[in-house]
């Protein structure tokens, strides 16, 4: 029913307002200089998704999306090595409380939504299920594969999510809500500074980047105030806790947000 009165007010909105001079191109697709409303970042978390448009986007050769207005989740769990200690998971490994941590919020996402994770751990650093709404098992099935160690490639990380996130929104011809979320307990390994990558997503895109800190504290290459949502999570309890954060504060995406 949902998708139902989305379509019919998209396809009212695209009557009244799609047109070369309303910033959309003869694809359908938006053009870097159509704008969304901007919200000022001070007014609340998760509203950021909505002050920029993408750049211009490319999907002559991507399937469209059935559902337009989808709300997207890329999740980047951290597998390294420091995943395997117990300090932080009331007695049991890291690893081990992330890992039921994610599977229940993967439990909490809506079903409409697509959700995809980028995994680092001690096979590699690769995009292990690719966003989809039909997906759950397999996600939960790729989280229980995570092997903690080796390094913590953030920058690396942000930058495949990222392009994930963007081949989407082609799909979507650039509409929808799009979120980077983020579980990691470390600093950046030497040559993974994730600023530049944090920088050129806040300015470019719609996309929100939501990091929780599992037992690192507030001093994080990832908490970039003003720009990304960081919260701490000294236990298994708030780890969760800061993930359903995620879902409760997401912005409610209304298509009369844009012009």
């Amino acid at each position: 029913m949902r998708f139902i009165i989305y379509s019919c007010c998209l396809i009212a909105f695209a009557v009244v307002f799609f047109k070369p001079s309303s910033g959309v191109n003869s694809t359908g697709s938006k053009d870097s200089s159509a704008q969304i409303n901007k919200t000022d970042a001070s007014s609340g978390y998760g509203f950021d998704a909505l002050k920029n448009d993408w750049p211009a986007l490319n999907n002559d050769n991507a399937l469209v999306s059935d559902n337009w207005l989808a709300t997207n989740y890329l999740l980047i769990f951290d597998g390294s090595g420091s995943m395997d200690n117990t300090n932080c998971g009331n007695g049991q490994k890291k690893i081990v409380a992330a890992k039921q941590a994610i599977q229940t919020f993967i439990n909490d996402i809506p079903n409409s939504a697509n959700v995809g994770l980028y995994v680092f751990d001690n096979k590699d650093a690769s995009l292990r299920v690719p966003l989809g709404n039909n997906n759950r098992a397999t996600l939960k099935q790729a989280i229980y594969d995570v092997t903690a160690g080796g390094a913590t490639p953030l920058k690396s990380s942000l930058d495949s999510s990222y392009a994930a996130l963007e081949r989407q929104a082609s799909k979507q011809l650039g509409y929808g809500e799009y979120n980077v979320v983020i579980v990691t307990d470390g600093d950046a390994s030497q040559g993974e500074n994730p600023q530049p990558a944090i920088n050129r997503i806040y300015r470019d895109s719609p996309v929100t980047i939501h990091t929780i800190g599992f037992c690192i504290g507030e001093q994080h290459a990832l908490n970039a105030k003003g720009i990304t949502y960081y919260q701490s999570a000294n236990n298994p309890e708030k780890l969760l806790a800061g993930l359903k954060n995620v879902l409760a504060e997401s912005a409610e995406f209304d298509v009369a947000s844009f012009n």
